[in-house]
């Protein structure tokens, strides 16, 4: 406690066992009198150096098992957060560039975090999640002129936030989940199609498909009516098209089923999105993992299914789940 009230000393924060305790030592690096990040457990004789930290360190922020501690660092407009294990310091490669600070997850293995791109002149909000010792981090949602402000991440998985999209604010809730037909998601692996469809399908080799894949696709081609794009070089599912029988969504709907049961069931959880070539894209819903689920719909004679309103009773004859970009869209 001597060193933690003495003059130089900030941002002390305590781990939530209370055995734990980091904080900044200011000029005390002999590398040109630079800040020094240090951590002290109760018990031992002295505090272990974390890392040299910069003049623009925000805050620590512990995960609730007290293992790791997040170091939260201004640069420029964004944040640029370390994941560091408290009992061997070692640090995660894989740093989070966000606009606000991480929300750890309850069971202090994941962050979940906001960030902001510009490309070419439109400005797209995200809300992504990292676990730590993965290489990168997921999308939940990611939209165009819109902005997330993480609030906090319960027990039961519900992920609070604030949407911002035009100047409105909206308090809402996701989960970090992702949307399956019939056990496959996208990202999946090879392994992981096979175990949830079985093996008896007939492959083709990459080549020019039809769309607009980020890579050249295998097609995995089911008799029973599943159509699966796996990338070349990333071996993750990319595209899941189904007309089977046997297809189901995560929500529970089916081929066969009317329009009527597919909006009671989607349209209070998602929206259907603006296409940027006009008009709604009816049956079309932007659902969490940035992704696209696209019902297909029988017609009567003369009708299209965009930009026209569905009719309750048409029933559902196609579902794929895929990535707006690849559906040749944004949103």
């Amino acid at each position: 406690m001597d060193v933690l009230t003495s003059e130089g000393v900030s941002r002390i924060t305590w781990s939530p066992d209370d055995i734990k305790v980091i904080y900044i030592e200011e000029n005390k690096s002999e590398e040109n009198g630079l800040s020094e990040a240090y951590l002290w457990k109760v018990g031992e004789e002295k505090a272990a150096v974390v890392r040299v930290v910069s003049q623009e360190t925000y805050s620590f922020t512990w995960a609730s098992g007290s293992q790791y501690f997040l170091i939260s660092e201004k640069q420029g407009e964004k944040f640029v957060n370390s994941i560091v294990n408290a009992d061997n310091l070692f640090e995660e490669e894989y740093k989070i560039k966000s606009t606000s600070i991480p929300v750890w997850n309850p069971d202090g293995l994941s962050l979940v975090f906001s960030d902001e791109q510009n490309d070419y002149g439109e400005g797209w909000g995200s809300l992504e999640v990292y676990t730590i010792g993965e290489k990168k981090s997921e999308y939940i949602w990611k939209a165009k002129d819109t902005l997330y402000e993480i609030e906090s991440w319960d027990q039961e998985g519900n992920i609070a936030y604030t949407e911002v999209y035009e100047g409105k604010e909206t308090k809402k809730t996701t989960q970090n989940i992702r949307p399956a037909i019939s056990g496959v998601h996208l990202g999946d692996t090879k392994e992981e199609v096979r175990t949830a469809l079985g093996t008896d399908y007939e492959e083709t080799p990459p080549s020019a498909e039809v769309g607009h894949f980020p890579e050249q696709v295998y097609r995995w081609t089911y008799d029973k009516g599943f159509t699966i794009f796996v990338g070349e070089e990333s071996g993750k599912v990319l595209e899941i098209l189904a007309t089977s029988p046997e297809a189901e969504t995560n929500l529970g709907v089916k081929i066969g089923d009317t329009a009527a049961k597919v909006f009671e069931a989607y349209r209070q959880k998602y929206i259907e999105p603006e296409s940027i070539h006009g008009g709604k894209l009816f049956g079309v819903f932007k659902v969490e993992g940035a992704a696209a689920l696209s019902f297909n719909f029988t017609m009567g004679e003369e009708e299209v299914q965009f930009p026209r309103e569905i009719k309750p009773e048409s029933k559902v004859e196609m579902m794929i789940l895929t990535y707006p970009e690849q559906m040749d869209d944004s949103f």
